[in-house]
């Protein structure tokens, strides 16, 4: 069993969302997993174990979860870079296999199927974040439910988290982004699938359902944000595109590159994408690893969490 750090949807060393990708030839007991995750304390850790496609687990540090963007871009890459896979492949997770494809320097996934789930209480949501809602909060699915808020001004978010995971368990789902709208280029991007002149969404994520204060930067979400902005038509063309920048409010800058496929009733497909960046690599509850874990994403453990979706 080896365990390997990276850093995902990264504009550089220490940036982006860091993941813990441990690969053995076997999964763990259950215990074992969760407790590794609690112990490495990032976002999420996958455990990948060889197959026909490679089988993953993905857990938070309170809890498993089916799906998850970034967890599956990070393992791409690095199972790519272990020979376990090649350039394109398919992984297999609880919430269903989804295709990935990599490179050097980062990864992408497609998840097929977004779809609304409904819509949250805005003007409740809005007061929990500390925030003026500038419309509706709908829930797109792309992997786990998540809630789409439009708010005036990101900094001057103050989340009642307690309150968030409450509504969340009530209204059926794991987070909720609140993200600024700006339609202008974004200049050279990162990573694989880049789109230099897509609009930009500014995005802060809060997941306290499965047990995460704030997230670094989220790919779920971005699909699912992505998915909802093409579905309402703000972002069009024969393949809508986005670039969500999230993290900055926490120390840990990075982008995701959003690309929808349309089908004659909306959305059926959405990529995202980003880099990856190494670093640190070790043996679980051993000596010699490189690099460091506990604690690099800023995430907060917020007490006891039921598994999303």
């Amino acid at each position: 069993m080896e365990f390997h750090l990276v850093d995902v949807f990264a504009l550089g060393p220490a940036s982006g969302n860091p993941l813990v990708v441990v690969t053995a030839d076997g999964m763990p007991p259950d215990e074992r997993m969760q407790a590794l995750a609690a112990h490495f304390g990032v976002s999420e850790t996958v455990f990948a174990v060889p197959g026909a496609p490679p089988r993953l687990r993905i857990f938070t540090p309170e809890a498993e979860i089916p799906m998850a963007g970034h967890p599956l871009v990070g393992t791409a890459w690095v199972l790519r870079r272990l020979g376990w896979i090649g350039d394109a492949a398919v992984l297999s997770a609880p919430g269903g296999e989804v295709a990935v494809e990599a490179d050097d320097d980062g990864a992408r996934m497609t998840r097929t199927g977004p779809a609304p789930r409904g819509e949250a209480a805005a003007a409740t949501l809005a007061g929990l974040l500390g925030a003026r809602a500038l419309g509706p909060a709908p829930i797109w699915d792309a992997g786990m439910p998540q809630a789409m808020l439009r708010v005036d001004d990101l900094a001057a978010l103050r989340p009642d988290h307690e309150g968030l995971r409450a509504r969340g368990d009530a209204e059926g789902w794991a987070g909720v982004s609140a993200y600024t709208l700006r339609d202008e280029p974004t200049g050279t991007g990162t990573g694989t699938g880049t789109h230099e002149h897509a609009p930009v969404a500014e995005v802060r994520h809060f997941a306290a359902p499965i047990g995460i204060a704030e997230d670094p930067v989220t790919g779920s979400a971005a699909a699912a944000l992505g998915a909802c902005l093409a579905a309402r038509g703000v972002i069009g063309g024969a393949e809508p595109a986005l670039t969500v920048l999230q993290g900055h409010h926490m120390g840990r800058p990075g982008r995701v590159d959003v690309r929808v496929r349309m089908g004659p009733d909306g959305p059926d497909a959405v990529t995202v994408g980003g880099a990856v960046v190494p670093s640190g690599h070790g043996v679980p509850g051993g000596t010699g690893g490189t690099g460091g874990t506990g604690g690099t994403g800023g995430t907060g453990a917020i007490g006891p969490a039921a598994p999303a979706g």
